[in-house]
């Protein structure tokens, strides 16, 4: 039971990966900067940076989620730490992409 368990987890954390990797390609190549939270034209100084770097940011995250969704199948017994440690870092990550993205702001 706790294999099948895990399995689903992996698979619901893939796919959460995947849509973030997806989010991150609209807005690093394709400049869909509209989808970001809060993006104002008005005061944004470089569209193009603020794509890069948010774009750039997501992919990471989204990269690390599907690391945490391939470890947590291979290694079943070691989830909560896993996610402990992910949360950690997620959580550091959005304080650096935030405070990364001020410079972007007029």
């Amino acid at each position: 039971m706790m294999q099948t368990g895990c399995v689903v987890l992996g698979i619901i954390e893939a796919c959460a990966a995947i849509l973030l990797i997806f989010l991150a390609y609209l807005i690093k190549y394709k400049k869909q900067v509209g989808i970001i939270a809060g993006y104002d034209e008005r005061t944004c100084k470089d569209k193009d940076g603020l794509a890069n770097w948010i774009g750039g940011s997501l992919m990471i995250t989204g990269l690390l989620c599907l690391l945490l969704a391939v470890a947590a199948t291979l290694m079943p017994n070691h989830n909560d730490p896993m996610m402990i440690a992910f949360g950690i870092i997620v959580l550091l990550w959005v304080v650096i992409v935030n405070v990364g993205g001020r410079k972007y702001k007029g």
